[in-house]
């Protein structure tokens, strides 16, 4: 995540940062063309002996009616994918409630404007079952959909999300199956901003809601931190920028309360994998704290959170939290003319105001919220640099290349994080941990002076 400038004589300092989302389910093996079950499936006779309606319990379809929702949201999603969309609002029967039909209509096309698809049902419960009902009265039930789907030219592996649904049909006939209700089910998706603005470039996919001026100046600014990044990295993910128009739709794209979000001007959030390379990572700008930025931080803002995606999509293992956000840093405030003790005034008033750290920061220093938060990415910025001033930028760059995945460690030691970057100190850079506090030390008392 990227944070607010600290105060107005640093216009550019943003404490920054990173969120993963919990890993996507994998796709379901559905094809998309099972049979719907024919009317009736699974019920037993609508007539007592004596001519008398009888009600079709719920359960007596259930297996035709799970099949059939399968089914249907199956083929409408590819039909997302072919530019279909009277196969999508074909899903909403004959005679749709205009309002739904307005709304999905709109649904689709910022779907396809962001190039969505490779759709797949992943799985699929109800929530609410229908009532029995005689055979042939129409009834209405809501299930929950979790499906997963890629950008174009951008995802390289799936993203999930949830999609809650009233479905009506006949009691006892689940092939005659409409969608009569359709909403996010928790985390919306970028699709369900209304009058978003898709621009695609081959570095970017900008989705922002707002003027011409605000969707230009967050296409200009993804393109200058692409430049920063590779300048460093040796290239610069391909990345899918979002900019919501408020605080609340920020929150809810990321998962969370507007009150969890703090001071926070972006974030990267995407499924990850233990052992595999993320491939379908989203920045989120969240527009208060955006707001309050100058031209020079905002640019330190997205070359800091295209740092956290180019590396999440070239590695495998996971970093300490000092090594990756000050290396999101060190990329993000290199081209930046600032007094290092302006950039990292909040680290140098925690040390005045204790002690000079024995260890570099502990992932817990970096939890939202805590005090320690925005000292921790100063501390971090200063080690890195450490690192850089001693061996290179080149050199760090080979560092955390190995510490995240690029160099064998034994079995035992893969979840030991820190032991990765120990061993990486060796082999890369022929120093140790000792050696590098040491010098990082030194560098915090010679800005306390």
């Amino acid at each position: 995540m990227a944070r607010r400038a600290l105060a107005a004589a640093a216009t550019v300092v943003a404490l920054t940062g990173c969120t993963a989302a919990d890993p996507s389910p994998q796709p379901s093996a559905h094809d998309g063309h099972a049979a719907a079950a024919p009317d009736g499936a699974g019920s037993s006779s609508s007539l007592d002996d004596t001519g008398t309606s009888v009600a079709v319990a719920p359960e007596q379809w259930a297996g035709a009616r799970i099949r059939s929702v399968t089914d249907l949201v199956q083929r409408r999603y590819t039909a997302v994918g072919r530019s279909d969309r009277a196969g999508w609002l074909g899903a909403l029967g004959d005679r749709p409630d205009a309002s739904m039909s307005g709304t999905q209509a709109a649904v689709f096309d910022r779907m396809a404007r962001m190039g969505a698809g490779d759709f797949h049902v992943a799985g699929l419960r109800e929530t609410t079952p229908p009532v029995p009902a005689p055979a042939g009265v129409p009834v209405e039930w809501d299930a929950r959909v979790s499906l997963t789907y890629r950008l174009r030219g951008f995802d390289t592996q799936p993203r999930a999300f949830d999609l809650d649904l009233t479905l009506k049909a006949p009691s006892g006939a689940p092939a005659r199956l409409v969608v009569s209700g359709s909403s996010p089910s928790g985390r919306p998706q970028p699709w369900d901003l209304a009058d978003l603005v898709v621009r695609r470039s081959p570095t970017s996919l900008v989705l922002a809601v707002g003027g011409s001026s605000r969707v230009d100046e967050v296409v200009a600014r993804a393109r200058t931190a692409a430049t920063r990044v590779a300048a460093v990295w040796g290239s610069a993910r391909p990345a899918v920028w979002v900019a919501p128009a408020t605080d609340t739709d920020a929150a809810a794209l990321l998962g969370r309360t507007t009150d969890g979000l703090g001071e926070v001007a972006a974030a990267t959030d995407g499924p990850l994998t233990p052992g595999q390379r993320a491939g379908a990572d989203r920045i989120v700008l969240v527009p208060g704290a955006w707001a309050a930025l100058r031209p020079a931080g905002r640019d330190v803002v997205m070359t800091h959170e295209l740092t956290h995606v180019t590396v999440r999509a070239s590695t495998t293992r996971a970093v300490p939290l000092w090594l990756s956000e000050g290396f999101a840093e060190l990329v993000a405030y290199e081209p930046i003319d600032l007094p290092e003790a302006t950039i990292v005034a909040p680290a140098l008033q925690q040390v005045r105001a204790s002690r000079l750290p024995s260890g570099l920061p502990a992932d817990a220093d970096f939890e939202p919220g805590t005090a320690s938060l925005p000292a921790a990415y100063g501390l971090s910025l200063l080690a890195l640099r450490t690192l850089a001033d001693v061996h290179g930028t080149p050199a760090v760059v080979r560092l955390y290349r190995a510490a995240a995945g690029g160099s064998d460690m034994p079995t035992a030691r893969l979840g030991d994080s820190e032991a990765a970057v120990d061993d990486a100190l060796g082999s890369v850079l022929h120093t140790s941990r000792a050696a590098v506090v040491s010098r990082w030390q030194q560098r915090l008392e010679r800005l306390l002076r």
